[in-house]
């Protein structure tokens, strides 16, 4: 096992320099023998004649080891050329070629990649690389779900599912071949179990993807029309096909006077909300009856609650809104999605609005029209989710005195078109809540442990909810473990982000979606931050640290602050979070470098898991 670790550790560094301290790391841990690195100095010399017949040759490099593949075959390589293939038949429209491609480059896998290799701290640098092959392998199952092949896809999504059960974008399009394969009954069950097994191993509620399809379903199981076509698991659903055109009046069929169906795509509440009573009263005081047009905005860094305040404050208040509610998520800060611009979200709100494909216009300008005529006289909720700045809200916000829209984002938004009513920032959560919400999370496997056996869980996940929600599900899934056991494991930084990660990337997907964002300069200081010691800075050491006149560091922190991925305690004054200070410190060319160099995103590069001789 510790020579086909060392041989992991080199191949998932890609032909750059790997410490023999990470080799320790990997291979024993946090309690290394005293000869540990001749161990691994003589593993070296082994694997040395291994793989002397491939042509690869591991040579050393100052305190550490690179593997150079030679003329070897590396998987990594026929998969990274499929994949460029495919993406130029997408480019061009020729989405069945796609297909054969990303078929091509699926079939290298054999399963996770270092599977069965025990070392925590390898499998958090692979764990990106595995997440990459289940969404390229969603990819293409949702190009092959486009073309009507979903009897095709029942078995293979059924594995996957299997597997993945938490992993709702497969859930969701497993749910939707069932049901387009005429197994209906089976689909709703599948669903079911999905919402189920997401309460009661993460305390989450179905997401956007699920929801589009159980509506699509509970649609064409009332609708007479025909099925409409496959619909893309990236956007919320439509509303109802059948539904009352814009001259209709609002609320009533203009042929029968019966009432419209509402549209409705929130998400289900979540059962586990706790705490935020000083944030929930702000909001609500902000206004939220109609009468007056309101825009209320929750910003904060990511994984701090905001989606799961606003569910919460829109489910408080939609009766008020009797002519629909509408939740989109506009993907701002994403890993794996672009921002949708205006005529893709736009789109979508007159589709959640009921408003008939058909009779959609071209251009942004007819868009932006219908929608404010579509609103203008109707009591309408809308969640604008995840929002990249002020100038993506601008023309999706309703028109309509009496309707109420709620904004989050990760940054300060800073609005010309309309003044928010009410802006709240949410920072991690007090003590008490963060106390509240573990226990409500931890479940019935482990009693209710007192407030002092939390405190230091508490702490090391810097009260960030995602991060508290994360260690509660961890030990949901270790019953055998005490709490001093995780508070132990959370205090090792090797050990801390991978032992937080949950089904979806948990932090390391939350932190990426925001570091993909940022410029290069930005980047490159938050990768001096997570190396400088202890958690705070200013303007004069963080100009000496980057090498930046005081004006240009000023600048740059309060533009991270902007971003959320800094605290500014008091003027002059900057703290960054300890578990994004953790993920930062493990950022490729954190050194000082001044190349900028972006970091590759977790996923988007999959690498598969054995070198071909």
């Amino acid at each position: 096992m510790k020579h086909q670790i060392v041989l992991g550790s080199l191949l998932t560094a890609e032909s750059q320099r790997t410490s023999i301290g990470r080799l320790v790391d990997s291979v024993w841990g946090i309690a290394p023998p005293n000869t540990a690195g001749k161990q691994i100095r003589n593993a070296v010399s082994d694997l040395r004649n291994i793989l002397a017949p491939s042509g690869a040759v591991i040579t050393p490099v100052a305190d550490g080891y690179r593997l150079d593949i030679g003329e070897a075959r590396l998987d990594l390589h026929e998969f990274r050329r499929h994949l460029a293939r495919a993406r130029t038949h997408l480019g061009h429209g020729r989405k069945p070629d796609a297909i054969v491609e990303f078929r091509a480059a699926l079939s290298l896998w054999t399963g996770p990649m270092l599977s069965g290799i025990e070392s925590t701290t390898l499998q958090a640098q692979i764990a990106g690389v595995n997440e990459g092959r289940l969404s390229v392998a969603e990819e293409c199952i949702d190009l092959e779900l486009a073309q009507d092949r979903h009897k095709s896809l029942v078995s293979e999504l059924a594995a996957w599912v299997a597997e993945y059960p938490l992993r709702e974008r497969m859930v969701a399009q497993y749910i939707l071949a069932l049901h387009r394969s005429g197994a209906r009954a089976r689909a709703f069950t599948v669903y079911e179990q999905a919402r189920r097994n997401l309460a009661d191993s993460l305390g989450l509620s179905p997401g956007p993807e699920l929801l589009e399809v159980h509506q699509l379903m509970l649609r064409e199981d009332t609708d007479a029309a025909a099925p409409a076509p496959a619909p893309s698991l990236r956007f919320t659903p439509p509303g109802p096909a059948a539904s009352a055109p814009a001259p209709e009046p609002a609320g009533r069929h203009a042929d029968t006077g019966m009432p419209l169906p509402v549209p409705d795509s929130l998400p289900f509440e979540s059962g586990h909300f706790v705490g935020r009573t000083a944030e929930l009263d702000s909001l609500l005081a902000g206004g939220t009856a109609p009468g007056t047009r309101r825009v209320l905005s929750v910003d904060g860094m990511g994984g701090v609650g905001k989606t799961t305040l606003a569910v919460y404050v829109a489910h408080r208040v939609a009766d008020r809104y009797p002519d629909g509610r509408i939740f989109l998520d506009l993907y701002g800060h994403s890993r794996d999605e672009d921002p949708l611009g205006h005529r893709a979200a736009l789109t979508q709100l007159l589709l959640l609005s009921g408003l008939p494909e058909g009779e959609l216009p071209d251009s942004v300008e007819a868009l932006v029209q219908m929608w404010r005529g579509r609103t203008a006289d109707r009591r309408m909720l809308v969640v604008l989710d995840n929002a990249s700045g002020a100038e993506q809200i601008g023309p999706l916000l309703p028109a309509g005195d009496d309707c109420l829209t709620l904004i989050t984002s990760r940054r300060r938004l800073t609005m010309t078109a309309v003044s928010p009513t009410r802006v709240v920032s949410l920072d991690p959560m007090p003590r008490e809540e963060g106390y509240a919400l573990f226990c409500r999370l931890l479940g019935k496997r482990h009693p209710e442990p007192e407030p002092d056996e939390v405190t230091g869980i508490l702490d090391l996940c810097g009260h960030l909810p995602l991060a508290v929600a994360a260690a509660a599900a961890r030990l949901r899934r270790r019953p055998s473990w005490p709490l001093w056991y995780l508070a132990e494991r959370l205090a090792d930084p090797a050990l801390r982000l991978a032992d937080l990660q949950t089904e979806y990337g948990g932090l390391i997907a939350c932190f990426d979606a925001s570091y993909r964002h940022l410029t290069l300069g930005q980047q490159r200081l938050l990768r001096l931050l997570g190396t400088a010691e202890g958690e705070r800075t200013d303007v004069a050491a963080t100009s000496v640290r980057a090498g930046l006149p005081p004006f240009a560091a000023e600048q740059m922190l309060e533009s991270l602050v902007d971003e959320h991925l800094l605290f500014q305690p008091e003027p002059g004054q900057y703290r960054v979070h300890p578990l994004l200070k953790t993920y930062c410190a493990q950022l490729p060319g954190q050194d000082g470098d001044d190349t900028g160099e972006p970091r590759p995103e977790h996923g988007s590069t999959p690498t598969p898991e054995r070198l071909a001789a």
